[in-house]
Parts: structure tokens; C-alpha cells; sequence
């Protein structure tokens, strides 16, 4: 049998299509992508910077702000302890005696009486209570009585 040898043209245009097919793109922006890319950069780095710097001075200026106060607190606290220094001198017994002595008054001798409830004794013999006494032991006092002998006796306290 003759065979008869073929040509294989095909492989040459095969290499030809394949470059028609799948052209490599042109890269005309390459440049611009770098610079896109540290344009990003420079604009993420400015944000940080700016809100770190805004974090400084508002730290700044509170802290300024904050030792103002402590200050004056200090100042306060201070003119606070002379005027309860100056107001326990002013209540002192003895000043207000000697004040009541100046103005003429007189310091009492002798007994003093307070008004208010004073309980009552029981006599030693075994004799009856007195009639105001066995009074208030049959009938409790109401407690509009209660109330307004302890706001009687708190006011005459004050009056001495």
C-alpha cells in the first residue's frame, strides 16, 4: 500500500490564532494606578494625622481645664475651713456668755426650770400620786397632745 505523506500547515496557523485570540492588554495606566494607590495613602495618613491631632488638643485642653478646677476646689475647700472655724468660734459657750454678759444680762443662780415633761416621782411612803399625775395615768394624752407638748417643750429648749 502507498501512503501518501501529509503536511501539517495547521500547526503555523494554530499559533496564529491563538495570538489573535488573546491579545496581551496594553498597560497605558500603570502609572496612574501608583499614583491613585499613594494618593489613598496620603489621604488615609491625613485623616489619621488630623484626628490625632484633634485627640491631643481636646486632651490638652481638658487637662488644662480639669487643673483650673482642682484649683479652684482647693480655694473653695480652703475659705469652707475658715468659715466653719470662724462659725465653731462664733457657738462657742464661752463667747456667748461673755456677749450676754456685755449686753447686761445676768447669769441665773440658784435653779433652773426647763419646761417640758418631766416624769413624775414616786413618793418614797408609798403615799398617792398627785392629781395631775393620776389624771394623765387614767386618760393617755392623744397624740395631737403627745405631738404638741414635744413641739412646746423643743421651742422652749431653744429659748435658753
Amino acid at each position: 500500500m502507498v501512503v501518501a505523506q501529509e503536511t501539517v500547515d495547521w500547526q503555523e496557523s494554530l499559533t496564529h490564532t491563538h495570538a489573535k485570540r488573546n491579545p496581551q492588554p496594553v498597560r497605558k495606566g500603570k502609572g496612574y494606578s501608583k499614583i491613585k494607590s499613594i494618593m489613598a495613602l496620603a489621604v488615609i495618613v491625613g485623616l489619621t494625622g488630623a484626628i490625632g491631632a484633634e485627640t491631643i488638643h481636646l486632651t490638652v485642653v481638658q487637662g488644662a481645664q480639669i487643673r483650673a478646677l482642682e484649683t479652684e476646689i482647693a480655694a473653695i475647700q480652703t475659705r469652707n475651713d475658715l468659715l466653719q472655724m470662724e462659725a465653731d468660734k462664733l457657738r462657742s459657750v464661752g463667747r456667748i456668755e461673755s456677749v450676754a454678759l456685755s449686753m447686761g444680762m445676768e447669769k441665773p443662780t440658784g435653779k433652773v426650770y426647763m419646761a417640758g415633761v418631766v416624769p413624775a416621782a414616786k413618793n418614797q411612803e408609798g403615799a398617792p400620786l398627785t392629781q395631775a399625775v393620776t389624771q394623765t395615768a387614767e386618760a393617755q394624752p392623744s397624740a395631737l397632745k403627745q405631738f404638741s407638748q414635744k413641739f412646746t417643750s423643743f421651742f422652749a429648749s431653744t429659748q435658753r
